[in-house]
Protein backbone atom coordinates (compact mmCIF):
# COMPACT_ATOMS: atom_id res chain seq x y z
CA UNK A 1 0.00 0.00 0.00
CA UNK A 2 2.97 2.89 1.19
CA UNK A 3 3.46 2.38 -2.64
CA UNK A 4 0.58 3.72 -4.21
CA UNK A 5 -0.35 6.07 -1.68
CA UNK A 6 1.95 9.22 -1.37
CA UNK A 7 2.23 11.03 2.15
CA UNK A 8 3.10 14.42 3.60
CA UNK A 9 5.20 15.10 6.51
CA UNK A 10 3.10 14.22 8.92
CA UNK A 11 2.48 11.25 7.30
CA UNK A 12 -1.01 11.31 6.97
CA UNK A 13 -2.26 12.22 2.97
CA UNK A 14 -5.69 13.11 2.77
CA UNK A 15 -7.94 16.44 3.04
CA UNK A 16 -6.05 19.38 3.61
CA UNK A 17 -8.40 21.04 6.15
CA UNK A 18 -8.57 17.55 8.74
CA UNK A 19 -5.92 15.31 7.49
CA UNK A 20 -8.01 12.55 8.85
CA UNK A 21 -6.88 9.46 8.95
CA UNK A 22 -9.10 6.91 6.71
CA UNK A 23 -12.10 5.21 8.43
CA UNK A 24 -13.19 1.79 7.71
CA UNK A 25 -16.69 0.51 8.54
CA UNK A 26 -16.71 -3.46 8.87
CA UNK A 27 -20.25 -4.18 8.47
CA UNK A 28 -19.98 -7.69 6.58
CA UNK A 29 -16.75 -8.64 6.27
CA UNK A 30 -15.99 -7.72 3.03
CA UNK A 31 -12.26 -5.92 3.86
CA UNK A 32 -11.17 -9.24 5.32
CA UNK A 33 -10.46 -10.25 2.12
CA UNK A 34 -8.87 -6.89 0.89
CA UNK A 35 -5.43 -6.38 1.65
CA UNK A 36 -5.24 -2.32 1.44
CA UNK A 37 -7.19 -2.44 4.59
CA UNK A 38 -4.85 -4.25 6.84
CA UNK A 39 -3.10 -0.50 6.83
CA UNK A 40 -2.59 0.20 10.16
CA UNK A 41 -2.94 3.96 9.25
CA UNK A 42 -6.91 3.12 9.07
CA UNK A 43 -8.77 3.75 11.92
CA UNK A 44 -11.24 0.42 11.71
CA UNK A 45 -14.98 0.46 13.46
CA UNK A 46 -15.96 -2.77 13.53
CA UNK A 47 -19.94 -3.33 13.52
CA UNK A 48 -20.29 -6.68 12.35
CA UNK A 49 -21.93 -7.92 16.04
CA UNK A 50 -25.21 -5.13 14.52
CA UNK A 51 -28.71 -6.16 13.88
CA UNK A 52 -30.82 -4.76 11.78
CA UNK A 53 -28.53 -3.07 9.39
CA UNK A 54 -28.68 -4.73 6.33
CA UNK A 55 -30.42 -2.67 3.24
CA UNK A 56 -32.78 -1.52 6.09
CA UNK A 57 -31.36 0.22 9.11
CA UNK A 58 -33.16 -0.06 12.04
CA UNK A 59 -33.37 2.58 14.85
CA UNK A 60 -31.65 0.63 17.26
CA UNK A 61 -28.83 0.29 14.33
CA UNK A 62 -28.79 3.86 13.27
CA UNK A 63 -28.44 4.82 17.28
CA UNK A 64 -25.73 2.34 18.15
CA UNK A 65 -23.87 2.96 14.85
CA UNK A 66 -24.39 6.41 15.19
CA UNK A 67 -22.83 6.18 18.68
CA UNK A 68 -20.01 3.94 17.23
CA UNK A 69 -18.60 6.67 14.51
CA UNK A 70 -19.35 9.41 17.61
CA UNK A 71 -15.28 9.63 17.90
CA UNK A 72 -14.32 10.06 14.49
CA UNK A 73 -14.50 13.14 12.06
CA UNK A 74 -17.26 13.52 9.18
CA UNK A 75 -14.64 15.21 7.66
CA UNK A 76 -12.17 12.92 6.04
CA UNK A 77 -12.80 9.88 3.72
CA UNK A 78 -15.31 6.73 5.39
CA UNK A 79 -15.09 3.37 3.55
CA UNK A 80 -18.57 2.10 4.10
CA UNK A 81 -18.75 -1.23 2.89
CA UNK A 82 -21.06 -2.89 0.74
CA UNK A 83 -23.64 -0.49 -1.03
CA UNK A 84 -26.20 -2.54 0.82
CA UNK A 85 -24.57 -0.47 3.72
CA UNK A 86 -24.74 3.02 1.68
CA UNK A 87 -27.36 4.73 3.95
CA UNK A 88 -24.27 5.48 6.38
CA UNK A 89 -23.44 8.41 4.36
CA UNK A 90 -26.62 10.06 5.82
CA UNK A 91 -24.96 9.09 9.40
CA UNK A 92 -21.17 10.56 8.33
CA UNK A 93 -23.06 14.09 6.99
CA UNK A 94 -26.10 14.62 9.48
CA UNK A 95 -22.85 15.44 12.01
CA UNK A 96 -21.73 18.54 9.16
CA UNK A 97 -22.32 21.81 11.16
CA UNK A 98 -22.41 23.92 7.51
CA UNK A 99 -24.06 23.47 4.19
CA UNK A 100 -23.42 21.76 1.93
CA UNK A 101 -23.83 20.23 -1.36
CA UNK A 102 -23.72 15.85 -1.67
CA UNK A 103 -22.18 14.91 -4.86
CA UNK A 104 -23.17 11.27 -5.19
CA UNK A 105 -21.51 8.69 -7.82
CA UNK A 106 -23.66 5.68 -8.08
CA UNK A 107 -25.15 3.37 -10.93
CA UNK A 108 -28.54 4.04 -8.79
CA UNK A 109 -30.28 7.32 -7.56
CA UNK A 110 -30.94 5.67 -3.70
CA UNK A 111 -33.73 8.52 -3.76
CA UNK A 112 -36.71 6.12 -4.28
CA UNK A 113 -39.82 6.06 -1.69
CA UNK A 114 -40.23 3.31 0.10
CA UNK A 115 -43.48 1.45 0.89
CA UNK A 116 -43.66 2.43 4.85
CA UNK A 117 -42.50 5.79 5.71
CA UNK A 118 -39.86 6.46 8.62
CA UNK A 119 -37.40 3.45 7.64
CA UNK A 120 -34.24 4.14 6.22
CA UNK A 121 -32.75 1.97 3.50
CA UNK A 122 -29.89 1.95 1.42
CA UNK A 123 -32.13 2.81 -1.53
CA UNK A 124 -33.91 5.46 0.09
CA UNK A 125 -31.47 7.63 2.17
CA UNK A 126 -30.68 10.33 0.00
CA UNK A 127 -34.85 11.01 -0.04
CA UNK A 128 -34.26 11.02 3.76
CA UNK A 129 -31.71 13.59 3.27
CA UNK A 130 -33.42 16.04 2.01
CA UNK A 131 -35.87 15.58 3.86
CA UNK A 132 -34.85 15.88 7.19
CA UNK A 133 -30.81 17.73 6.97
CA UNK A 134 -31.65 21.62 6.95
CA UNK A 135 -28.10 21.87 6.09
CA UNK A 136 -27.88 19.85 2.68
CA UNK A 137 -28.78 22.28 -0.38
CA UNK A 138 -28.17 20.48 -3.54
CA UNK A 139 -27.74 16.99 -4.54
CA UNK A 140 -25.68 16.16 -7.74
CA UNK A 141 -26.28 12.50 -9.17
CA UNK A 142 -23.52 11.13 -11.26
CA UNK A 143 -23.95 7.72 -13.10
CA UNK A 144 -27.72 6.80 -12.85
CA UNK A 145 -29.80 5.26 -15.66
CA UNK A 146 -32.23 7.08 -17.16
CA UNK A 147 -35.38 5.38 -16.09
CA UNK A 148 -34.05 5.92 -12.47
CA UNK A 149 -33.86 9.96 -13.70
CA UNK A 150 -37.24 9.29 -14.48
CA UNK A 151 -38.89 8.25 -11.05
CA UNK A 152 -37.61 11.50 -9.22
CA UNK A 153 -40.56 13.33 -7.20
CA UNK A 154 -40.85 16.82 -8.80
CA UNK A 155 -40.75 17.97 -5.34
CA UNK A 156 -37.45 17.94 -5.19
CA UNK A 157 -36.41 18.06 -8.77
CA UNK A 158 -35.12 21.75 -7.94
CA UNK A 159 -32.52 20.34 -5.47
CA UNK A 160 -31.48 17.75 -7.39
CA UNK A 161 -29.38 17.96 -11.29
CA UNK A 162 -28.01 14.34 -12.81
CA UNK A 163 -25.34 13.98 -14.98
CA UNK A 164 -25.47 10.64 -16.82
CA UNK A 165 -22.66 8.41 -17.26
CA UNK A 166 -22.24 9.41 -20.81
CA UNK A 167 -21.63 12.84 -19.93
CA UNK A 168 -18.89 12.68 -17.90
CA UNK A 169 -17.86 16.88 -18.12
CA UNK A 170 -14.51 17.61 -19.17
CA UNK A 171 -13.07 21.06 -16.78
CA UNK A 172 -14.19 23.33 -18.52
CA UNK A 173 -17.76 21.57 -18.45
CA UNK A 174 -17.76 21.33 -14.79
CA UNK A 175 -17.00 24.88 -14.26
CA UNK A 176 -19.98 25.95 -15.83
CA UNK A 177 -22.17 23.30 -14.09
CA UNK A 178 -21.04 24.31 -10.75
CA UNK A 179 -21.11 27.77 -11.00
CA UNK A 180 -24.71 27.42 -11.74
CA UNK A 181 -25.23 25.02 -9.40
CA UNK A 182 -22.63 24.89 -6.68
CA UNK A 183 -22.29 27.37 -4.34
CA UNK A 184 -21.29 25.41 -0.91
CA UNK A 185 -18.53 22.96 0.03
CA UNK A 186 -18.79 19.20 -1.15
CA UNK A 187 -18.94 15.99 0.31
CA UNK A 188 -18.48 12.66 -1.96
CA UNK A 189 -19.94 9.72 -1.82
CA UNK A 190 -18.99 7.08 -4.57
CA UNK A 191 -20.55 3.57 -4.73
CA UNK A 192 -18.60 1.31 -6.85
CA UNK A 193 -21.10 -0.10 -8.89
CA UNK A 194 -21.25 2.74 -11.09
CA UNK A 195 -17.97 1.47 -12.35
CA UNK A 196 -17.56 -1.29 -15.00
CA UNK A 197 -17.10 -4.65 -14.11
CA UNK A 198 -13.39 -4.84 -15.05
CA UNK A 199 -13.08 -2.56 -11.91
CA UNK A 200 -15.39 -3.49 -9.48
CA UNK A 201 -17.45 -6.39 -8.14
CA UNK A 202 -20.33 -5.72 -6.30
CA UNK A 203 -23.93 -6.60 -4.72
CA UNK A 204 -25.77 -4.66 -7.15
CA UNK A 205 -26.30 -4.32 -11.13
CA UNK A 206 -23.32 -1.98 -12.47
CA UNK A 207 -22.67 0.57 -15.02
CA UNK A 208 -20.50 1.20 -17.51
CA UNK A 209 -17.71 4.36 -16.10
CA UNK A 210 -14.07 3.37 -16.48
CA UNK A 211 -11.80 3.60 -13.58
CA UNK A 212 -9.91 6.16 -15.35
CA UNK A 213 -13.10 8.36 -16.26
CA UNK A 214 -13.83 8.44 -12.31
CA UNK A 215 -10.19 9.20 -11.79
CA UNK A 216 -10.64 12.07 -13.94
CA UNK A 217 -14.00 13.49 -12.68
CA UNK A 218 -12.43 13.17 -9.32
CA UNK A 219 -9.38 15.59 -10.10
CA UNK A 220 -11.63 17.89 -11.62
CA UNK A 221 -13.81 17.99 -8.59
CA UNK A 222 -11.25 18.28 -6.14
CA UNK A 223 -9.56 21.16 -8.02
CA UNK A 224 -12.75 23.48 -8.26
CA UNK A 225 -13.99 22.12 -5.20
CA UNK A 226 -14.21 22.59 -1.25
CA UNK A 227 -14.36 18.75 -0.48
CA UNK A 228 -14.75 18.71 3.10
CA UNK A 229 -15.32 15.04 3.55
CA UNK A 230 -15.89 11.44 1.16
CA UNK A 231 -17.04 8.34 1.47
CA UNK A 232 -16.61 4.99 -0.75
CA UNK A 233 -18.75 1.78 -0.71
CA UNK A 234 -19.54 -1.14 -3.12
CA UNK A 235 -17.68 -3.26 -1.54
CA UNK A 236 -18.79 -7.15 -2.39
CA UNK A 237 -20.72 -8.95 0.63
CA UNK A 238 -21.59 -12.34 -0.60
CA UNK A 239 -19.42 -14.55 1.16
CA UNK A 240 -21.53 -17.71 0.35
CA UNK A 241 -19.45 -17.44 -3.24
CA UNK A 242 -15.65 -18.12 -1.62
CA UNK A 243 -14.07 -18.11 -5.07
CA UNK A 244 -16.23 -14.57 -6.10
CA UNK A 245 -15.76 -12.88 -3.02
CA UNK A 246 -12.01 -13.20 -3.28
CA UNK A 247 -11.40 -12.44 -7.13
CA UNK A 248 -13.81 -9.50 -5.98
CA UNK A 249 -11.77 -8.36 -2.49
CA UNK A 250 -8.73 -8.21 -4.63
CA UNK A 251 -10.35 -6.23 -7.71
CA UNK A 252 -11.96 -4.01 -5.10
CA UNK A 253 -8.63 -3.67 -3.17
CA UNK A 254 -6.94 -2.20 -6.45
CA UNK A 255 -9.25 0.15 -7.28
CA UNK A 256 -9.71 2.04 -3.96
CA UNK A 257 -6.06 2.15 -3.80
CA UNK A 258 -6.45 4.12 -7.40
CA UNK A 259 -9.27 6.15 -5.48
CA UNK A 260 -6.69 6.98 -2.62
CA UNK A 261 -3.73 7.65 -4.45
CA UNK A 262 -5.97 10.01 -6.90
CA UNK A 263 -7.42 11.78 -3.29
CA UNK A 264 -3.84 12.23 -1.98
CA UNK A 265 -2.09 13.58 -5.31
CA UNK A 266 -5.23 16.17 -5.84
CA UNK A 267 -5.64 16.97 -2.01
CA UNK A 268 -2.35 18.05 -1.18
CA UNK A 269 -3.06 21.77 -1.63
Amino acid sequence: MDARLPETAGGLFLFPNAMKRPVVMNMSGAYDLEPLMEDKKFDLIDCRDIEGKEFICSEEAQKELSERIRAFSPEGIHFLDSGNYHYLTKLWTDRLSAPFSLILIDHHTDIRKELFDGVLTCGNWVRVMLETNPNLKKVIIIGPTESQRSTIDTAYRSRVRFISEENLLSEDGWKGFSNVHLKDPVYISIDKDVLAHDSAITDWDQGNVTLADLLRLLDIIFKNEIVIGMDISGEYSGAYDLIKAQKAGLLNDETNGEILAEVARDALF
